[in-house]
């Protein structure tokens, strides 16, 4: 049986590999599943705090403590970031002049509770609904298109994934396939709200173990944007935190502005201590009022609810 000395030894071993990952997090460079740990920063912190607490109450105190040291700063660094990335969200003082209620939702290819997932939707209506991994959905989309006459992607079952649902008249957009691989993963649509024009842009970006492949994404996405003119609500499964480097780039290179909060996505089980890889972000006179995740029905997702506002141009 182990004893006290041999749990200390234990706990140090997992403290001194964590603050080691943390590390790692914190000065690596576009190294392979970087992007994944920079993710799981905090609840790597916290685990790493509860293993120190833990070894402290072992009568470890000195090593516990000194280990809480690099976890806090690594803990700090984060804060930092998104302290950054949060600075450019600035409310205009006047109100918005149109608003509009939107909803974004990696739906889950296999999904088995399709039928109940539709409902929710249509019962709600907000006007705009960007869907991910579409084929979960895809035998009721003749019950969607009752309510939204509008829609972008999913022609062809071979290569559907995102698709964009509306009820507002589409002026323009389309869907564009996210190489490497072969899919319908990027989709833009520009709308009028109350006269308003407005572009959304919806992304389904791959899993972050090729760090290459996410490099390459945020590329063709700061190119999109960059073409786009006039308010943007950009959304959808990044399968990364804005923390990151990859998204926090893209966030300050495109000038684009976070939500109110950064909902929890994923994993479902999880609820609020899951972690926001479903992201919503917005430019120039859009900015999003309210943000909030909701019911999963079946997905291995929580969707993102939002009201978007509007502003006159400055």
């Amino acid at each position: 049986m182990w004893g006290k000395a041999e749990f200390r030894g234990g706990l140090l071993v997992l403290l001194g590999a964590l603050i080691v990952v943390l590390a790692v997090v914190v000065l690596g460079r576009h190294l392979p599943g970087l992007v994944l740990l920079q993710s799981l920063r905090f609840h790597m912190v916290a685990a790493g705090v509860v293993l120190a607490l833990a070894l402290i109450l072992l009568g470890g105190r000195w090593r516990g403590a000194f280990a809480l040291v690099p976890l806090l700063a690594a803990g700090l660094h984060g804060y930092w970031l998104v302290g950054e990335l949060y600075a450019s969200r600035t409310m205009p003082e006047e109100a918005p002049v149109a608003q509009f209620r939107f909803l974004s939702f990696n739906v889950l290819a296999g999904n088995r509770h399709a039928e109940e997932l539709v409902a929710a939707i249509l019962a709600d209506q907000p006007e705009i609904v960007l869907v991910m991994e579409t084929p979960g959905i895809e035998s009721h989309l003749a019950q969607m298109a009752k309510v939204y006459p509008y829609r972008l992607g999913c022609e062809r079952t071979e290569s559907c994934d995102i698709s964009l649902f509306s009820q507002l008249p589409i002026e323009e957009g389309g869907i564009q396939i996210f190489q490497p691989f072969n899919r319908e993963r990027l989709v833009t649509a520009r709308v009028r709200v109350d006269g308003q024009p407005v572009t959304i842009v919806g992304a389904h970006l791959t899993k972050p173990y090729d760090e290459l492949v996410v490099w390459q994404e945020m590329v063709v996405l700061r190119r999109l944007l960059d073409g786009i003119e006039g308010p943007v609500v950009l959304a959808g499964d990044f399968n990364s935190t804005i923390w990151t480097e990859s998204l926090g780039t893209l966030m300050e290179r495109a000038r684009l502005t976070p939500g109110p909060s950064t909902p929890a996505t994923w994993p479902v089980r999880l609820g609020a201590f899951g972690v926001p890889i479903d992201n919503m972000l917005t430019r120039d006179n859009a900015r999003i009022l309210t943000l909030e995740s909701g019911e999963s029905y079946g997905s291995n997702h929580r969707p993102l609810w939002a009201s978007i506002g509007l502003y006159a141009a400055e």
